[in-house]
């Protein structure tokens, strides 16, 4: 069983402002505040973005090469910040020279 808190002694405001701070905290931990700022893109736009097929971008994150965010069961969502990011590190993963032992 999970623990409970009750908010006995706080105002309403007081209550509010805790509540308000542990979410702001837990975002910082995750790094989610990033997103939260960025205006979604949908497949479409993602799409155009890095220049490739809805097909392929759906592989890519199939292969948890690119993120996506399910923001309930039809809407699926990318964020330029993470596009960036994760495009960069496919180039520098395709740019690696193989050894040969």
């Amino acid at each position: 069983m999970s623990e409970q808190m009750q908010f006995i002694g706080f105002s309403i405001e007081q209550a509010r402002l805790f509540i308000e701070s542990i979410v702001k905290s837990c975002l910082q931990e995750n790094n989610l505040s990033k997103g939260l700022s960025e205006t979604p893109l949908n497949i479409r736009q993602a799409c155009k973005i890095i220049g490739v097929s809805a097909p392929t971008l759906r592989k890519f994150v199939q292969m948890s090469l690119i993120r996506r965010h399910d923001l309930g069961e039809r809407k699926k969502v990318f964020y330029l910040s993470e596009l960036e990011e994760d495009i960069k590190r496919i180039r520098s993963m395709s740019q690696k020279p193989e050894r040969e032992d």
